[in-house]
């Protein structure tokens, strides 16, 4: 966990919540006091994994806050109050993503929670990676096989000779295969379409 945002009206509380993520997981939070700091640092920094928020703001509540992160950003939401309110907006909470913390906690409680997101994370984006990777690998495909297609098209290739020819010119060229079949099809829509 690297970037963590603290939203607290509570000085004293400010302090152990920005403490305690420096000793636990090594990073320096942003602190701030509103819900409208909040937002606007949130703006300009789209890079925020965590946003903690200590109820209440000195401008709302703070569940309004939470849900502005989770619809409008990609940080993961923790949001502490009061143990007595805590059930009250549990299941709106739950609902949208917000993770609700009931005061007073222990501070291995808030560790489990954070490290928690943290591995959650960190396989999505380990996940969105890969994911991205297979597209661009069902793209390069695509790409070839439309090079093919206009080959046996075009030339009267049978699907072998084609494929060859793609792998000929890649070679020859000294270009990645995809690469090499945009060439082609650039090429041969030139002259023939």
């Amino acid at each position: 966990m690297e970037k963590v945002l603290i939203i607290s009206s509570n000085k004293g509380a400010s302090e152990v919540l920005v403490d305690f993520i420096r000793t636990s997981f090594g990073c320096t939070p942003k602190l701030v006091e509103s819900a409208y700091q909040a937002k606007s640092y949130l703006e300009g920094d789209t890079g925020t994994e965590l946003a903690m928020i200590n109820s209440p703001l000195m401008d709302e509540s703070g569940f309004g806050l939470a849900e502005y992160i989770i619809e409008n950003t990609s940080a993961n939401c923790i949001y502490i109050i009061k143990g007595e309110n805590a059930e009250k907006i549990g299941e709106r909470a739950e609902k949208t993503g917000i993770i609700v913390v009931g005061k007073p906690f222990s501070k291995n409680l808030l560790y489990q929670l954070i490290k928690t997101i943290d591995i959650a994370v960190a396989r999505s984006i380990k996940l969105y990676n890969e994911n991205l990777r297979l597209e661009q690998k069902i793209a390069e495909i695509r790409v070839i096989d439309k090079a093919k297609f206009m080959l046996m098209q075009y030339h009267g290739m049978t699907e072998a000779e084609a494929h060859t020819y793609v792998e000929k010119y890649a070679m020859d060229k000294r270009k990645k295969k995809s690469i090499a079949a945009s060439e082609i099809i650039d090429q041969l829509a030139e002259k023939y379409l």
